[in-house]
């Protein structure tokens, strides 16, 4: 008996035939058991997506830019810290 693995694919029914909405891990003429159940449509609006791919400059980051925009993060804390020590002037 072979190993059963499962993926959850989102799909429509269109002209008699199920059409997944994203890509799929499958080969070509896989055949599978499908579970259908009904999802609720979601308003527009609220549909936000993946973000995954939406910032690729990201990926060229290095452990020195990070390291970088920590210390500069941290100096900004100390400013603000200091700034918050400072007695309050009447007016």
């Amino acid at each position: 008996m072979q190993p059963v693995t499962t993926q959850t694919i989102e799909a429509i029914f269109q002209d008699g035939v199920f059409k997944p909405l994203g890509p799929v891990d499958l080969a070509e003429n896989q055949r599978v058991l499908l579970v259908v159940g009904q999802s609720a449509p979601e308003a527009p609006a609220t549909r936000t997506g993946s973000l995954f791919g939406a910032f690729p400059a990201l990926a060229a980051l290095t452990g020195d830019d990070l390291a970088w925009a920590r210390q500069a993060w941290e100096r900004g804390l100390g400013k603000q810290a200091d700034i918050l020590r400072r007695p309050q002037r009447k007016e």
